[in-house]
């Protein structure tokens, strides 16, 4: 990183105290490019007094910096200035941040700046114009002395990218590519560095380095000792140099050289475990140890490192690949407390809530912080997919953080206040949240470093804080082995060998995701080991085999569980599998996040759509979470996280309505694109042989069913194939038999012998109804239409050969798309629609006149789109778009009410009701008395 400590704590020292807005602005932003950031061409970066001149400006102004480099625009402000309070400018009240809004407005589009920074001298506010358009909340607050510590945070100034939302996620993600420089670097001086011996002793060294310079920057150990000591050596002995000190700082006190160098001396005595296995150090070369020396000990402080998000951006060292291939996806800070809070910290914070507000007259208030001490004194929290040990490390932050409340509450205590902490250690006795009550399992090896170490920066942040609360005099070292994390294959281990069911009140985690298709063969293994014959099992997701252990390690305990999980398990066939399994063991929904996209703080960070699901042997009211939506108290959530009964719909391979008709999806060719023609293709082959114009017939799937398009095939199911006997057809059949004569496919192989068909013939010989197989999970109806019988439908299509307008209102209508997003599978945001979501369907008990009412609505939809001639049903039907088609619109509403009265009811478009309905509707029509 370009601009080193020492020269961001000279300049917040030159500034400390001091600022005039009008004095000293450029010399202020000109010294902070110049000798902060490192840039030698401040003066070309920046631009001063910059009119905002537009007609579109909302007052008219001048800013005070432009950095068009970094498409930042500054309002500074003199010394002392609160950058919260709006200010009278122009006949408007407003921030510093909203007047540079105003600027930025008033330039150029393509010259308006993204990130509006309001200063006072002593302070950085950044707003993000693309997140927050009005600048109401910064995005990070940067303190000038803490300046030196936080770098990081402002390297977007040069130009690099994007700014962070957090100053501690920069920082992270900035130690995170310090050490992956490192580890990429040692890993290459390795004899064989894809052994499993060197992959064990490269992560024992980063994690050691990376932790000795934390405690370095924490002051935990002396002042650049352990810079000192690497410093003091040339590249060629600093191998030999380390693994003396790892040595070292293994050793006991009263084990020590006494003749041993001041450089060692310096170093104190560490225990834990982190340093005592004896593995190997590789040689280093000039490049390893400068970069240690100048990136890792000088120019980074090592102090404010989040140990939740560092260890993602860690463990984000190892390929994307390795990852993708166990299934890893790192997870925010964020991201983890929509786990924990629903999960226990939630209701803790509630308490401690309650307990601050209760009468200190008769040590109700005492008595009440004490039984809250010893409630977070029991937490105990298994993660049995731990990675880098996220969700440990933060659920152990955020129980200290509490704690720390909870102990100043009672040091306020007027019966405390004689009690002195002064010179005492900190023990159970006043401490209560351990690291001890903290257990992971972990199959990656280099993971497991990563959370060892993580955990112990959490616990000496952790314990930095609390002693601040209680002044206390607590000694940082040597480490406590806590044996917290434990390396193997949960699936395959007996979690009570780990720690003992009945020592563990919550299981949390973020288990590996991969599809039934994408695991190895080992997976498959695992998921036979976990559920054994159980129906189905091979199609879950690999994830789901840690809620089956889970349940089956929690037996009749009061434990309570929540994984992260892809948006699979509560949908289409996997519901009846799962679920059906855990209530079976007893367990019930306690909380849910319905589906959002997972993300974290990594480079690389994996974009799925997931799931939490909190559940238990509890069986009371749960609650629902969904991003924008207030939490919802309900009586139950089933497996599809909806607020209705349990209901587990069967992969029917028929419509649940009698005499209803049946769907199926179109013909599928598996040709190698042979019997498909563009429309140039088609042309050209007609221009010579018109004969072919017989058997070349339109062919949708579900892209040109919404959008258009003009495909066509080769149809001979209805043709004698001898009259088309044309060198170009020859061509294309030889091509067709060779790419299916080599398909891993018994069936497919075999339908080489006919490469004029389609291996899968379902094409109706009526006109019929379809709808496409993917549909954007953005549009509220399904786009539903007539397609005529000559129109080959692909097997992205599906179609019910009906031209019914009542099937048609029933499909196109809002409580039918309610229920496809409920039931239906979803590729990423996107629904999959099946037969089953169809045949699971309960058509309404409608009259005559109910009907008669359906159908009228249904031609009024069809005619509103015909009234938009050229437009797509992509297009019609896109949300951001309804504003431009009120007719089609007010159709569908009126669709929407005759169904709602054919079914008896009056939601108003509520669909969670819809939903809870039709699963009734459902279980009644399948019960066996039915």
């Amino acid at each position: 990183m370009a601009g080193r400590r020492e020269d961001a704590a000279a300049f917040a020292k030159k500034w400390a105290g001091k600022g005039d807005e009008k004095q000293h602005t450029q010399l202020y932003w000109i010294d902070f490019f110049t000798n902060v950031l490192g840039c030698e061409d401040a003066l070309e970066r920046l631009r001063f007094e910059v009119p905002s001149s537009t007609e579109a400006s909302a007052h008219k102004g001048y800013a005070d910096v432009l950095i068009p480099t970094a498409r930042a625009i500054v309002e500074q402000k003199s010394l002392g200035i609160d950058l919260s309070k709006p200010e009278q400018r122009q006949g408007r009240m407003v921030t510093p941040a909203q007047q540079a809004n105003a600027y930025a407005q008033g330039m150029p589009l393509s010259q308006q700046p993204r990130y509006v920074i309001a200063c006072n001298f002593e302070e950085m506010w950044v707003y993000d114009r693309e997140r927050d358009g009005l600048c109401r909340e910064p995005t990070l607050k940067l303190p000038l002395n803490e300046l030196p510590k936080n770098l990081p945070a402002v390297q977007f100034l040069k130009g690099r990218g994007e700014a962070p939302e957090t100053v501690s996620q920069a920082v992270s993600i900035e130690a995170g590519r310090i050490m992956g420089r490192l580890y990429e670097i040692a890993r290459a001086s390795f004899i064989d560095p894809d052994s499993p011996e060197s992959h064990h002793a490269l992560s024992v060294l980063m994690t050691r380095l990376m932790f000795l310079m934390f405690c370095e920057d924490a002051g935990i150990i002396g002042t650049n000792a352990f810079r000192d000591y690497v410093r003091h050596f040339p590249a060629e002995d600093l191998r030999g140099a380390l693994k003396n000190l790892f040595v070292w700082l293994d050793t006991p006190p009263e084990s020590r050289d006494p003749y041993a160098g001041d450089r060692l001396k310096a170093l104190p005595y560490m225990n834990g475990g982190l340093f005592r296995e004896r593995t190997e150090v590789p040689p280093l070369d000039e490049t390893f140890r400068t970069m240690l020396l100048v990136e890792g000990c000088q120019e980074f402080d090592w102090s404010g490192v989040s140990p939740t998000v560092f260890g993602s951006i860690f463990e984000g060292a190892l390929s994307h690949d390795h990852r993708r291939k166990n299934g890893q996806h790192f997870t925010s800070p964020e991201n983890i407390r929509r786990v924990i809070g629903p999960l226990f910290l939630d209701e803790l914070e509630d308490e401690f809530a309650a307990a601050r507000s209760k009468p200190t007259a008769g040590g109700a208030r005492t008595k009440a912080l004490r039984e809250l001490h010893r409630r977070l004194g029991e937490i105990s929290i298994l993660d049995p997919a731990a990675g880098s040990g996220n969700f440990l490390t933060e659920s152990y932050l955020c129980l200290r953080r509490l704690e720390n409340k909870v102990i100043f509450e009672l040091k306020s205590e007027p019966e405390q206040a004689s009690i002195s902490f002064e010179g005492v250690d900190m023990g159970d006795e006043e401490v209560m949240v351990s690291l001890r009550n903290f257990h992971g399992i972990e199959i990656e090896d280099f993971a497991c470093c990563v959370a060892k170490t993580a955990l112990w920066i959490a616990e000496k942040q952790a314990d930095s804080e609390t002693a601040s609360v209680t002044t206390r005099v607590y000694n940082p070292l040597p480490l406590t082995d806590y044996e917290s994390i434990t390396q193997g294959n949960a699936l395959r281990m007996d979690w009570n060998e780990v720690v003992p069911a009945d020592r563990v009140t919550h299981i949390c985690g973020n288990p590996p995701f991969i599809g039934h298709q994408w695991r190895s063969k080992s997976q498959q293994d695992d998921i036979t080991e976990v559920f054994g014959k159980l129906k189905g099992a091979g199609k879950l997701d690999y994830v789901c085999a840690w809620f089956e252990r889970a349940a089956q390690y929690v037996g009749g305990r009061d434990i309570h569980i929540a994984f992260v999980a892809t948006n699979s398990i509560c949908q289409g066939e996997s519901v009846g599998i799962l679920w059906r399994r855990l209530a079976g063991l007893g367990m019930a929904i306690d909380f849910a996040w319905e589906p959002f996209v997972w993300n974290s703080k990594a480079d690389d960070e994996a974009h799925v759509h997931v799931v939490i699901t909190g559940f238990s042997r509890t069986h009371g009211k749960a609650v629902l979470y969904a991003e924008g939506r207030e939490p919802e108290t309900v009586e139950h959530i089933n497996g599809y996280l909806a607020a209705a009964p349990d209901v587990f719909i069967e992969n029917r391979g028929k419509p649940v309505n009698d005499g209803a008709p049946e769907m199926t999806k179109g013909s599928q060719p598996t040709d190698g694109g042979n019997l498909i023609l563009s429309g140039e293709e088609r042309a050209d082959l007609i221009a010579k042989h018109p004969e072919l114009e017989e058997v070349i017939r339109p062919y949708v799937g579900g892209r040109e069913f919404l959008n258009g398009g003009d495909r066509w095939c080769l149809w001979f199911a209805d043709a004698e194939l001898s009259d088309y006997a044309f060198p170009e057809i020859a061509e294309r059949l030889r091509a067709v038999a060779d790419a299916r004569s080599v398909s891993p496919t018994e069936s497919v192989r075999e339908a080489a012998a006919t490469p004029h068909l389609f291996t899968q013939i379902r094409q109706p010989k009526t006109d019929y109804l379809a709808l496409p197989e993917v549909s954007s999970g953005r549009r509220k109806y399904l786009s539903v239409g007539y397609m005529n019988r000559q129109v080959i439908a692909s097997n992205k299509l599906r179609f019910i050969p009906t031209d019914s307008l009542y099937v048609f209102g029933l499909l196109s209508s809002g409580i039918h798309a309610a229920w496809m997003r409920v039931v239906a599978g979803r590729l990423k945001s996107d629904y999959s629609y099946s037969p089953a979501v169809y045949n699971s369907f309960v058509f309404p008990n409608a009259d005559d006149a109910q009907r008669e009412a359906i159908e009228e609505a249904a031609r009024n939809v069809i005619e509103a789109r015909e009234s938009y001639p050229g437009k797509t049903l992509a297009e019609l039907y896109d949300p951001e778009k309804e504003v431009f088609f009120p007719r089609l619109f007010e159709a569908h509403r009126k669709l929407d009410a005759a169904v709602e009265a054919a079914y008896g009811v009056d939601f108003n478009g509520d669909e969670e009701k819809m939903v809870s309905h039709l699963f009734t509707l459902y279980a009644e029509r399948t019960a066996p008395s039915a």
